[in-house]
Formats: structure tokens, sequence, C-alpha cells
């Protein structure tokens, strides 16, 4: 075991239980117990003590800090959170997940850190999660279950407003995803096994051989032609917004439209408003502009059975954890080693551990 470079953890591994046990073998690991932390703040006040308790002991300082999945909620890992730990020489963060828009990763390569994610862990599951909101949405899934668990089964069929919908075949419909990163390119094969054409738009068109079927078009062209719309995008100052009211108006009238990337990539009241017009048949969210608070228009009772909510869990899956858990050891070995992690995000300025 490594004695004289320790590390630090939020909470443990869940899922990767038995390597994780080896980790511990192969390195010193403190723990801070997620029953002792409640938030940002006290995560903040956490790791200032377990720094400071380990300065006054005389050992050297904590040289990488480590957290899993499922903790989100103490977010964002920032510099007021994270700052004893670089001033005493940390020099790598790894965590659950693979976007990273609330890890203060610039600030972090300004100290000489790495920052890793867990890039292909949940592209499996996010992709077959994006697949199911469609499937639901354009199945009326929601009101079904809702209307078979009332005894109403397929409503008043006189009464357009009470009838159960028939539903929107996917065959030989056009699905339109914008972003064609791993998941992007998941969702693609699945939805072309639906008998889907697919079309993708991205800032740079992918290389044949990892279109998986799919044609590039421009977003205008998209916009204009699919049928169903798909967003898979990382949140950045760019894409902030991507989608609002001049995207939605340029698309076909009663659009299904599927969100399983960063909340604030879609303008959500332009969104209830093409709800609202009809412009938008039905939508499918997992992930909300000020998540965990919910836009009121996508909880308007009149609005219900054309909106299908999820909370931020489509990638969720014992079986992405456990890779993801994985990956954060797979980087701090390579970190340990003296290697640039293969899932660095960002470019320290000084690149030894």
């Amino acid at each position: 075991m490594s004695q004289e470079r320790a590390i630090l953890a939020l909470g443990s591994a869940a899922f990767a239980v038995e390597e994780y046990r080896v980790l511990c073998t192969e390195f010193t690991i403190d723990s801070i117990p997620l029953s002792e932390v409640t938030d940002h703040g006290s995560v903040a006040e956490a790791v200032a003590k377990f720094v400071a308790v380990r300065a006054e002991s005389g050992k050297p300082p904590y040289v990488a800090f480590i957290w899993f999945f499922g903790t989100s909620i103490f977010s964002p890992f920032d510099q007021d959170m994270l700052e004893p730990l670089t001033k005493a020489g940390c020099g790598f963060f790894s965590g659950g997940g693979a976007g990273y828009d609330d890890v203060a990763t610039d600030w972090m390569a300004s100290q000489g850190a790495y920052y890793c994610n867990t890039p292909t862990a949940i592209t499996i599951s996010t992709a077959n999660g994006a697949l199911m909101l469609l499937l639901s949405v354009t199945r009326a899934a929601y009101q079904g279950d809702v209307y078979t668990r009332a005894g109403k089964w397929r409503g008043n069929l006189s009464d357009p407003k009470d009838a159960f919908p028939l539903g929107f075949d996917l065959e030989e419909r056009t699905l339109g995803i914008i972003g064609m990163g791993l998941i992007g390119k998941a969702l693609a094969v699945r939805a072309q096994a639906c008998g889907m054409k697919v079309i993708y738009y991205n800032r740079r068109r992918v290389p044949e051989s990892e279109e998986n079927g799919a044609t590039y078009v421009s977003m205008d062209a998209l916009l204009a032609t699919a049928d169903a719309i798909s967003i898979h995008v990382p949140l950045s100052p760019g894409t902030r917004h991507l989608i609002g009211p001049a995207e939605f108006a340029k698309m076909k009238n009663s659009v299904y439209f599927v969100n399983t990337s960063r909340g604030p990539i879609v303008s959500e009241d332009a969104l209830v408003d093409a709800l609202k017009s009809g412009k938008v048949a039905a939508v499918g969210m997992d992930v909300f502009e000020h998540e965990p608070k919910i836009h009121p228009g996508l909880l308007d009772p009149e609005l219900a059975y054309r909106v299908c909510l999820q909370p931020h869990s489509t990638g969720r899956t014992s079986a992405a954890f456990t890779t993801g858990e994985k990956q954060i050891m797979k980087s701090l070995r390579e970190f340990m080693r003296g290697e640039r992690p293969e899932y660095a995000v960002n470019q320290p300025k000084t690149e030894s551990p």
C-alpha cells in the first residue's frame, strides 16, 4: 500500500465494491461519510476539516479527491469546495457522470489538477432511456396507465378530449438527433431498429464510419424535416437555450420532442408555448432547466397527458454505475502511476502527480 500519497473520497463505491476493496489495499483512502454531509456547504466544511487534520498529524497531503454517483446534490464541485485540497497539492479529481458542467474543470487545470469524467458509463442506459421516452410519448403511455388504473379504459370515444388517442408509429418516420456523441450514436442504432430514418446535426460531421446509418444535415434542415427530435449535446455557454422560440417555430407541426442531455439547453418557456400551440405534440423530459424544480407549465393538468417526466434518471442503472465506478478507479491508478489519465477532460498546467 502506498502510505505516502493518500486519497480523499466522498463516500465510497456502492456498485464496483470488490474492485474498490482492492483499490483500498493499494492506496491510503480516507472517506467523508455521506451520512455526515447534506449539501455543498457541509461537503466544503468536511473537505477543509480532513485536509487540516491530515496536515496537523504531519502526514503528506491528499493528492487526489474522488466522488461517486448520487452526489450531484452536493454540486457544484468548485473552488469554494475544493480549494483546501489544491492548496495542499492535490492534482487529481474524478466524479461519476459523463457531463461536467457542474465541475470547475478550468479552475482545476489552473491549479495543476486533472479532472476525469466517466465518459462511456451511461452511454447505453441513456440511449435506452431516450428511446423509452420517445416510445412513451408517441404511444401516450402515461395517459394509458392513468386511464387503466382509473377504470376509464380507453375513455369516452365520443369526446375527442377524453378519448384515448391513437399511437404514432415510429416506422418510416424521421428522428432528428441534435448532438452525435456516444449517446447520439447509440440512439441512432436503436431508432433504426424501430424502422426510423435518422438524421443528425453536430457541430462537426462525424466520420462516416461512426454515423451508424444516420445522415448529416444542417440544423435548419433537421428542425424542418424531423418527426421527432432528441437532444444529446453537452451544456456550455454556446448551447444554453440552443432550442428556443425560433427553433421551435422552424419545427414541423406536431413534432415529438425528447431531452435527456441537460435542462438549460432548452428554453422551457418556449417549450411550454410550443406544447400549448400544438407545435409540439408531446414531450419526454429527463432533465430540467432549474431542476429539481419543474416548470409550472409542464405540470399543467391540461397538458399532463402530453408530457412524460423523469427525475434525471435515464442513465441510472446498476450496470452504468458499476462501469462508472471502475472508470474512476482506472483514472486514479493512471494518475498515481504518473500517466495522463485517458479520461482527463482538461490540461493541467503541471501534469506530474
